[in-house]
């Protein structure tokens, strides 16, 4: 495979085309040192294969991480500390790549808010214009963090011009409105970023290598074209790069830079074949590819190293998987973007994770060890909660039976793949159908766990992960035969064929059925108790905008502030005073009805409880213990397996 065949950035030698490509943790110290978490979080991948691993982005500038726990490389007292991760990664067998940037934009300590124009789309007023001094002098701050990569034992350093960071602001003409020789043509545009480089060039000289991560394009109108990425990487050629790495997107605009799930993979491979086709430096391109799509794109000459950055959160054995022949073993990146993105945005959380990989940047706290006593478990329900369970339970030395009622594993995340953009999601059934059979998990399917049956296997440990039934409100009319639940409509238990159709519930569940149903053609209106549809979806990674832009575009109404209190054999009734009803009734016509306002925690602790004698431990995860979402459930049971 073209994958595992050697490649070189100018004398470097990488023993493969695989690229690990930086992405934010917030694992680093509160002032951006390294942490033994930061270091074993990328040890794990460079374990796992890739022949590159580049670090995720280090601020320049003490005061501007751009989130926070941002790893730093603006001091000399930083790079003992960096030494020691550049250590374990070569010890693995990998070369270690740098990236450095600046963000002004990304609000994090109170920092003045400097900006390419002053006029730029989201400067409000008190933006200050970069002068051409300090231009300068921020110049000398990406040398001085190149030559201190290079102290640390790095073999590569990148150059973060992309995704709204600063030089992405000069760089685009969406943010830069200068009138001076840093604007205008792309000569001027450039010139930010060819000055930087032409300085690094000189104090290190022409052979260490340097790398511009860059956007292909920015995919929107007035910003960075196809053509300005071609032209900047002739530029950034002639001015001695060492190779090109291909991003896209604007920012956090558009959602491009970390796609979910409803943009096609593989949406930047013409930008890279365009630019390789231009330049005889290598070109780096990912954007979520599976094994199958990189190696046709090496084939083709789309571009010469293939990036990986969330597949490698997913799974950072993804390269030896690949190169063994176990593809199909892959924990495939289903580009949710809820533990990745979401552990950058959510401050609540300890940073970035997988929803269904547990273990990353957990690489410490939850190794998985083998049980000094071994158990016969049963698990019951073969949702997220429960397949994890298994497979933790099974690796850690266990006697392992899984018990599904349905004819296949997945539980709600079946239903979660069947709204258009989703079908990646469907791949979290598939890991866990080829793994839990693979470590010797033994799986039941179609079979109905009753307490008689529970008891008969004398398990030492039984767990229930039953997960959750459709909320269906006492309302008059909910059992009207024109009324159903989302879950049936998405399982396919029941069609609709006609509208118009009422969907209750503006929440993921009911958006997302609203466009399943819109997508039939159907004439489709959500009723919201809330101010907002998709008010328990995580807001700026692009799942919940990406699903209201559909919504919109497919002329789905939603109808917030209003509360169901009635349905009508051709209409539902809603009350303008969601609290309780009252107030203005307005009648929406509707053929059918649907119920979209969630689940409700299923009852088999109850069942169970003394009634099948299980003289083991008796426990429950997932929503059958407490509501919540996937990724909280699969943690959840990763933890708990760990306690088995």
């Amino acid at each position: 495979m073209e994958l595992f065949e050697p490649a070189w950035l100018g004398p470097l030698e990488l023993k493969n085309r695989l690229v690990m490509t930086a992405m934010s943790t917030r694992f680093a110290g509160s002032r951006g040192e390294t942490t033994e978490r930061l270091i074993e979080y990328y040890a794990a991948r460079a374990e796992g294969g890739a022949g590159l691993i580049t670090i995720e982005e280090a601020s320049i500038h003490p005061q501007l991480p751009h989130v926070p726990n941002a790893l730093g490389i603006f001091g000399n007292h930083l790079v003992p500390g960096l030494q020691n991760l550049t250590r374990r990664i070569h010890d693995a067998g990998a070369r270690a790549s740098l990236q450095i940037g600046l963000y002004f934009r990304q609000h994090v300590n109170g920092f003045p808010r400097f900006a390419a124009s002053a006029d730029a789309p989201d400067c409000s007023p008190g933006c200050r214009e970069l002068t051409p001094d300090e231009i300068r002098y921020l110049t000398g701050l990406f040398v001085e963090a190149a030559e201190r990569t290079r102290s640390a034992g790095f073999d590569v350093v990148e150059i973060h011009a992309c995704h709204g960071c600063i030089l992405s602001e000069f760089l685009s003409p969406y943010w830069n409105r200068r009138k001076d020789e840093y604007g205008g043509d792309q000569a001027g545009r450039f010139r930010f970023a060819i000055e930087i480089l032409e300085a690094i060039r000189q104090r290190l000289g022409r052979d260490y290598p340097v790398i511009y991560r860059i956007s292909g394009s920015e995919f929107y109108p007035g910003g960075f074209t196809e053509e300005d990425g071609i032209a900047l990487s002739l530029a950034l050629e002639k001015g001695g790069v060492t190779a090109i790495n291909v991003s896209g997107g604007l920012g956090h605009i558009n959602h491009v830079s970390i796609p979910p799930s409803d943009v096609p993979r593989g949406i930047l491979l013409p930008l890279a074949r365009g630019i390789k086709a231009a330049v005889k430096v290598p070109v780096i391109c990912g954007n979520s590819l599976t094994p199958e799509m990189a190696e046709e794109a090496l084939g083709r000459g789309d571009m010469d190293l293939v990036g990986l950055g969330r597949p490698l959160i997913a799974d950072p054995e993804w390269p030896r998987k690949v190169r063994e022949g176990r593809s199909r073993e892959i924990r495939a990146c289903i580009r949710c973007n809820q533990g990745c993105f979401g552990g950058l945005r959510d401050l609540r959380t300890p940073g970035l994770t997988c929803l269904y990989n547990p273990a990353a940047g957990h690489e410490i706290d939850r190794a998985i060890r083998p049980s000094e006593v071994k158990r016969r478990v049963v698990v019951i329900g073969g949702g997220p909660a429960g397949c994890e369970t298994a497979r933790v339970a099974r690796l850690r030395g266990h006697e392992v039976l899984l018990i599904e009622r349905e004819g296949g594993l997945g539980g709600q995340f079946t239903l979660a793949s069947k709204p258009p953009k989703k079908e990646d999601f469907a791949k979290l059934a598939e890991f866990y159908a080829v793994e839990l059979p693979r470590l010797g998990v033994k799986v039941r399917l179609n079979t109905e766990a009753t307490p008689e049956m529970i008891a008969s296997l004398a398990a030492d440990v039984v767990v229930a992960a039953t997960g959750s039934l459709p909320v269906v409100p006492n309302i008059p009319g909910s059992a009207l035969p024109h009324v159903t639940t989302a879950q049936d409509v998405l399982a396919g238990r029941v069609t609709i064929a006609e509208g118009p159709v009422v969907v209750i519930g503006g929440g993921a569940t009911g958006l997302e059925t609203a466009d399943y149903l819109s997508e039939l053609g159907l004439d489709v209106t959500v009723i919201e108790m809330l101010d907002a549809g998709g008010r328990d979806m995580m807001s700026g990674i692009g799942v919940r905008e990406a699903l209201l832009a559909r919504l919109k575009e497919k002329r789905v109404r939603i109808v917030t502030g209003h509360r169901a209190i009635a349905i009508e054999p051709g209409a539902v009734v809603a009350s303008d005073r969601p609290l309780k009803g009252g107030g203005k009734e307005v009648r929406m016509s509707a053929c059918r009805v649907v119920f979209g306002l969630g689940n409700r925690a299923e009852g088999m602790m109850d069942r169970l409880g003394a009634a099948c004698g299980c003289t083991g431990q008796l426990c429950s995860i997932g929503d059958c213990r407490s509501l919540g979402n996937a990724l909280n459930a699969v943690h959840a049971a990763f933890e708990m397996a760990l306690t088995i």
